[in-house]
């Protein structure tokens, strides 16, 4: 059985950062969580009465300080930092958007993950091998017409993680970032509101998956999120990890631990030619995901 741990959950009022509050509070471990909306927070407090939570704009440096001040009144040190919060940003082509609109939602997504890695490291204990995880996906690994602030913005994040797991390694505090493939929450809002004049192929991705949506979608990356911060991920640092498309579950994965965070697997690379071959190990983890594939797990 596994330790209790601190965690901070970030953007914790919907979505997977609400899931996941849950989940973890459900699991016993101490909860620290915020959001700019209050209410959908106490009402996870209402249902786990041991968790802290309070308002904060991720985006504002006055906000995060506010609150990492306040966790740092209530516990001597934190295990891990889950960032969820962010914003989809605005809806059109570059040349047609408010500037000011677009810089508000890399801000938000991108300096939002500055600031609360920021505040958390001081809370952070060496010995405990402490963990930030931030989330991505979405645009970082494909161009997203019509969404350029949220996907260079999620890109960015992941080398912001790539850069801190290298940074923060003399402190033995582990970063990845986390990619929980298509959630049903209320960030598609304003491209649902723009609706397909903004980009028909955008739209129509979004409300085919929201029909096709269940409740029961949120357990793989809620128990990929488990896995990230467990003693069994304890080595894993600099990686972006696919809830839904890479084998993090499977016997191979933990098998090659070591060589997968030595290699430039699941990280950003460009895909030179001398690189273009892949390491030995990847057709064990190749094979492992095309299994759980046709198990209906991916």
């Amino acid at each position: 059985m596994q330790r209790s741990k601190s965690i901070i959950i970030t953007g914790a009022s919907s979505g997977i950062g609400r899931a996941l509050a849950q989940a973890f509070a459900g699991d016993g471990h101490r909860l620290f969580v915020c959001a700019r909306r209050e209410e959908p927070l106490a009402e996870i407090a209402r249902e786990f009465p041991s968790i802290f939570f309070a308002k904060c704009d991720v985006a504002r440096e006055a906000d995060v300080n506010a609150f990492f001040a306040a966790v740092r009144e209530r516990t001597a040190s934190v295990d891990a930092l889950v960032h969820c919060a962010g914003v989809i940003g605005p809806v059109g082509l570059l040349t047609e958007i408010e500037s000011s609109d677009w810089f508000a939602a890399v801000q938000n997504n991108l300096f939002g993950a500055v600031l609360a890695a920021k505040a958390a490291v001081p809370l952070m204990k060496a010995e405990a091998r402490p963990r930030i995880l931030f989330f991505s996906g979405g645009g970082a690994f494909d161009p997203m017409p019509n969404l350029s602030a949220y996907g260079i913005a999620k890109a960015g994040i992941i080398r912001l993680a790539e850069t801190l797991a290298v940074e923060l390694a003399p402190r033995n505090i582990a970063v990845n970032a986390f990619a929980p493939g298509f959630i049903k929450t209320e960030i598609f809002k304003p491209l649902l509101a723009a609706g397909p004049k903004r980009g028909r192929e955008q739209y129509d991705i979004v409300v085919d998956r929201i029909s096709k949506w269940r409740d029961d979608d949120m357990k793989v990356p809620v128990e990929c999120a488990r896995f990230l911060l467990s003693d069994a991920a304890a080595k894993l640092t600099g990686k972006t990890i696919s809830a839904r498309h890479d084998p993090w579950g499977e016997p191979e994965f933990a098998e090659h631990l070591g060589e997968i965070v030595a290699s430039k697997l699941y990280a950003t690379q460009r895909a030179a030619a001398v690189r273009a071959q892949p390491e030995p190990f990847v057709e064990e983890l190749a094979a492992a995901t095309e299994r759980i594939r046709r198990q209906g797990g991916l």
